[in-house]
């Protein structure tokens, strides 16, 4: 398939339309893989009461163009919208607080830090307002030591905070008090949206006057709280389904002569029939003036043709600017679905060549940023798309932030990736790049853009998480039903069920219980009981982890000072993930637990995997320490297993070792485990750490364990993990006398 007969299918919109920007992160691809939400009864959007078309109040109703296209996608959705307009920086403030679920505004990289952002669906511009005869300016950087009206924590506010010059601002509460401030003398010049401004100032009738071309056209996209994920998720779905039936065209239809205002220029016409009227009279006056006549004629008919040819040039250019990217020069997001669905819809049957939609992502290009800049990463994105624009029978779409689409014939993907890689190599080795992608086929896997760019998407990021340079879509990557109902649970936050089991560990020198291990078991009343396998794996990979972990300490906490208060002093460790420790305030909660039961630090330990520790080990490092100030020390767990044990023993403020059960487990039937777990209980002794060995199932591997000068041991031969009044009864029933293992190995 050729490029141009891409870019031919479709009907071609006469004004920007909807565009796509995407977030950060970093996390970045899970939440396009599936849709993992449940629709909301009701979403509450917010704006501005003065920012007409878009959407202003009137009569205490809401307003405009943003209102009805909000209550469009809800309904679309399957919800209901409501509206909440008021000033820009409460309104802007209430978001960032939850109060409001979505509020439409320009898309900034500063504001994707904040907020979720969905495609972009219309694109505005800036102008600069003054009264007449004020001095002339072309551009913001001729208003430095000007007084400029600005509306306070506006896209225009955090680019003028940005500039290295500032003029000195005016801060308005919406765009109405800044045309005032300008009207009443108060601000020489202002810089507002021009599509409120223009509407503002005609339905005031205030002569404020544009200065220069308009300029920062950025896209106006929905931006959702970010706490919220699954609803900025339904948000974009329900508006891409909006776009694609034909429902946003009909309301932009509807909307079309206010949100692009054609100021009919009536001069060239006044002037031709004014020249018509002039030849008649100079007709009826004499042919002296014939000649004359019709020379401005010719010249007034020339300036109609030079204006009408601008005119077309103009359009011509915007729709470029609707269709493709600036920095790239390749399609943007909406434009390569319609042209897809075009070539889908002219090709449906009988299929004799199979299609396929590919993902790349760069995926290096977030440390390319931290490393060289954002200028170093611009140019790789720019150079890898120069390479995609050369692929024959393809059309290719810039996505944002490093993530490529193209349309191609299905290929094969890794000889794909080979020559675009040895391309980068070859053109600039600087500006090399590391890229990973899915693939979806039609009509294999759907027979629109929309569900293949969806299952290419989460063959992408399949590909990030098994660590694979490409993968081929398969049914097998979307989520079961099971995951999606403890997702769903972890979210709406009513957890039923969750209880905590504890598993003692045994002094191989004293023989008594001196310690013990929290696990966390969940019998769910609907799902029935779930293994911990399952669901704590799901619950760390989509961040949920935290209140499966707050729920432990607590518990930990609580039933140690039970222990201690009862004369049966035992440590009880609990597991720590990846997440608790870098993305929560683990030293916080901890610290609520030990005042809120009155206990203290030696009541509980941390237990960390390898995983955990690799993840951020500098900022794991900080946590750490931290805690260890408080008198709260870590320990390894599944010693052995991964490829930097012996580096954290030397980084962390690491105090015991548990030796995973892989090694313990075999250990008498085979020696070179044994020599496995023999050495690292002469290195732990040689650091001063403490070992446990967990996974003892009988009574011969824990003698050998105690021969060779194990610490601890835990695992079915001393006790299996006991419920909290069972395991209270057990060290009470022990605390006095030595373990007796012959007693309590499990038969």
């Amino acid at each position: 398939m050729h490029k141009e007969m891409l870019f031919r299918q479709g009907p071609l919109a006469g004004c920007v339309r909807g565009f796509l920007l995407l977030l950060c992160a970093s996390s970045a691809f899970f939440g396009a893989t599936c849709c993992a939400y449940e629709t909301p009864r009701r979403v509450l959007f917010g704006g501005d009461a003065e920012y007409p078309p878009l959407e202003w109040m009137e009569k205490n109703q809401a307003k405009g163009f943003n209102v009805e296209l909000a209550r469009t996608v809800a309904r679309v959705g399957g919800s209901k919208a409501e509206h909440h307009l008021g000033n820009w920086p409460d309104v802007i403030h209430a978001l960032e607080e939850g109060h409001l679920d979505v509020v439409p505004m320009y898309y900034s990289s500063e504001r994707a830090k904040q907020f979720i952002f969905t495609h972009a669906y219309h694109y505005l511009s800036h102008s600069i307002y003054a009264r007449p005869g004020a001095v002339r300016v072309s551009s913001v950087d001729d208003l430095n030591g000007h007084t400029v009206a600005v509306e306070q924590e506006s896209f225009a506010h955090q680019q003028l905070r940005a500039l290295a010059i500032k003029p000195q601002l005016v801060l308005a509460s919406n765009t109405l008090t800044a045309i005032e401030a300008v009207h009443n003398g108060k601000a020489e010049y202002a810089i507002l949206t021009s599509l409120a401004a223009d509407s503002l100032l005609q339905k005031n009738n205030w002569k404020l006057e544009r200065m220069g071309a308009p300029f920062w056209s950025r896209g106006y996209a929905f931006a959702v709280n970010k706490n919220k994920p699954e609803l900025a998720e339904w948000l974009q779905n329900a508006l891409s389904e909006t776009i694609a039936s034909g429902r946003y065209q009909q309301l932009y239809n509807e909307w079309e002569t206010t949100l692009e205002p054609a100021a009919s220029d009536k001069t060239l016409v006044n002037i031709l029939w004014i020249s018509l009227a002039i030849v008649i009279v100079i007709l009826l006056l004499g042919a002296s003036w014939y000649w004359s006549l019709k020379r401005t004629v010719a010249l007034r008919t020339q300036e109609l043709r030079d204006a009408l040819t601008q005119r077309e040039m103009a359009e011509q250019e915007l729709r470029h600017v609707a269709h493709f990217d600036s920095q790239t020069g390749l399609a943007k997001l909406q434009y390569f679905i319609e042209q897809v669905d075009d070539y889908f819809h002219s090709h449906q049957q009988p299929v004799k060549q199979e299609k396929e939609i590919l993902i790349l992502k760069l995926v290096d290009l977030d440390v390319i940023v931290r490393t060289f800049g954002f200028s170093r990463a611009e140019m790789v994105v720019s150079a890898f798309a120069v390479h995609l624009v050369k692929l024959n029978d393809s059309l290719a779409a810039y996505l944002g932030r490093g993530v490529f689409a193209i349309f191609t014939n299905k290929c094969n993907a890794h000889a794909l990736f080979d020559r675009l890689g040895a391309a980068m190599a070859n053109s600039d080795p600087g500006l090399n790049s590391q890229f990973v992608g899915g693939s979806a086929y039609w009509p294999e896997h759907g027979r629109s853009a929309g569900k293949l760019m969806r299952h290419a998407e989460t063959a992408m990021a399949m590909s990030i998480a098994r660590r694979r340079r490409w993968m081929a879509y398969e049914s097998a990557m979307e989520p079961s039903r099971l995951d999606l109902d403890i997702i769903s649970i972890f979210i709406d936050g009513n957890v039923q069920g969750i209880y905590p089991v504890f598993q003692p560990q045994l002094d191989l020198r004293t023989g008594k219980i001196i310690s013990a291990e929290v696990l966390v078991r969940w019998q769910h009343p609907r799902l029935g009981f779930i293994p911990p396998n399952v669901f704590i794996p799901l619950l760390e990979n989509s961040g949920l982890i935290e209140q499966i972990t707050a729920q432990m300490i607590d518990e930990a906490v609580r039933v140690a000072v039970l222990l201690r208060k009862r004369n049966l002093p035992c440590a009880i460790s609990v597991n720590i993930s990846a997440y608790d420790l870098i993305e929560t305030r683990l030293a916080e909660v901890i610290g609520q637990a030990l005042v809120r039961y009155q206990g203290v630090a030696s009541d509980i330990k941390l237990e960390l995997t390898e995983t955990s520790v690799a993840s951020d080990p500098h900022r794991v490092k900080q946590v750490l320490l931290e805690l260890s100030e408080l008198g709260i020390y870590a320990s390894v767990d599944d010693f052995g297993t991964g490829y930097s044990s012996l580096s954290y023993l030397t980084m962390f403020p690491i105090r015991e070792l548990k030796i995973d059960r892989t090694f313990v487990s075999d250990m008498i039937g085979n020696p070179r485990n044994h020599s496995i777990v023999r050495s690292t209980i002469l290195m732990a002794r040689e650091l001063g750490l403490t070992t446990v060995a967990e996974g003892v199932e009988d009574d011969q591997t824990l003698q050998i364990l105690k021969k060779d000068g194990c610490d601890l041991a835990q695992g079915y031969v001393i006790a299996k993990p006991m419920a909290e009044a069972e395991f209270i009864e057990f060290m009470r029933a022990h605390a006095a006398q030595l373990f007796d293992i012959s007693q309590f190995m499990k038969r």
